[in-house]
């Protein structure tokens, strides 16, 4: 079976003293591995302040790895997560082509290449407060004709 590209985002409690957290994320790291997958980035553990309360915390340490797994491997990785009372929450998605943002480059005539079609990009322009009461004056006459 072939493996996919996943990332799976978590959320720990925040009575983890600051000095075990690095313990704790290796444990995760074990998981994944454990059920052969290969780790492909993590990032480190920081702490965020929550836009709601989970399990009445404002708080918690979040972290993510991308990692290559087979697919029979992904739900024993989120059970390994969630059996864990240390982890709040966390979200497994799949990171395929359709997933990664691409960006057009842009060039200097103001086009931008989208496959085989070219867009126009809008430039930029200075007005001034003055051209603006100049123009809503020319459209309520025209209006008012």
């Amino acid at each position: 079976m072939e493996n996919k590209t996943y990332e799976i985002n978590y959320l720990i409690t925040p009575l983890i003293p600051e000095d075990n957290v690095v313990a704790e994320v290796a444990v995760f790291r074990k998981i994944i591995e454990d059920n052969k997958g290969l780790v492909l980035g993590e990032d480190n553990v920081k702490m965020q302040r929550l836009s709601y309360a989970i399990k009445k915390f404002d708080n918690a340490y979040f972290g993510w790895f991308r990692f290559s797994v087979g697919t029979d491997a992904v739900d024993n990785i989120k059970k390994g997560f969630s059996k864990n009372e240390k982890v709040l929450r966390a979200l497994i998605t799949e990171v395929g082509k359709d997933n990664v943002a691409q960006f057009a480059p842009r060039n200097i005539s103001g086009t931008a290449k989208t496959g085989d079609a070219t867009s126009e990009i809008a430039e930029k322009v200075e007005i001034k407060p003055e051209q603006i009461d100049e123009k809503l004056e020319e459209i309520l006459k025209k209006s008012s004709l």
